[in-house]
């Protein structure tokens, strides 16, 4: 009995030291390797345990659990940004108010002034350039004397002024004449440079222009 109880421990010493020579000359100790020392990998790409328990030495950086691939989602492409749309833009006829002033009398008189001449001539000029404008030919007086006084003066200067355009060309029923009496003031009938710019006959009129919109 004793002979083969010796037996047995030395099968188990020289087993012991058979494994221990196995895993005391590579560097994977706990993962299988090849005759050249190389780690056993599967198809997959992992590596092969095998021998000793892994708690034996470290994991090999290429034996390492990797962390599995996060998917990375593609950038989405931006819509294409519509190109800019050049406005439309049109030529249409527009109406422009022109006032002439500048025509003013003496004191209770309707007889044009030398620069009333200068002024007029500038309006027949006009008319002559836009033939299809109508001229309103207001006249106006200081307050001076009675409202229907000066109604019927300031119709006077009206068609003093009519009657000077008409001698110059411009037809007289493209002339509006009216008279406003002493309404309307621009100046204060306080003093008389105020009183002769109320003295004074005022032509409106229209004309049409080219402007561009969109």
């Amino acid at each position: 009995m004793q002979h083969i109880k010796r037996i047995t421990l030395m099968v188990a010493i020289s087993g012991g030291f058979i494994v221990g020579t196995a895993f005391a000359d590579n560097a994977y100790t706990g993962y299988a390797i090849q005759a050249g020392g190389k780690p056993v990998v599967t198809s997959t790409g992992a590596c092969v345990r095998g021998g000793r328990p892994v708690t034996d030495g470290p994991i090999p950086t290429y034996c390492a659990p990797q962390p599995a691939p996060v998917a990375v989602k593609p950038a989405p492409i931006p819509a294409p940004v519509p190109a800019p749309i050049a406005p439309v833009e049109r030529t249409v006829l527009v109406s422009k108010p022109i006032t002439i002033t500048g025509i003013n009398f003496k004191f209770d008189s309707y007889k044009l002034l030398n620069h009333d001449i200068r002024v007029l001539d500038e309006v027949a000029d006009f008319a002559k350039n836009h033939p299809a404008a109508v001229l309103d030919v207001n006249g106006y007086c200081s307050k001076v004397g009675s409202y229907a006084y000066n109604l019927k003066l300031s119709k006077l200067r009206a068609q003093s002024v009519a009657q000077y355009l008409a001698n110059h060309g411009v037809s007289n029923d493209r002339m509006v004449l009216k008279g406003h009496s002493y309404n309307d003031p621009v100046a204060s009938n306080a003093t008389s440079q105020g009183r002769f710019l109320n003295q004074r006959v005022e032509i409106n009129s229209n004309i049409k222009v080219q402007k561009t919109v969109q």
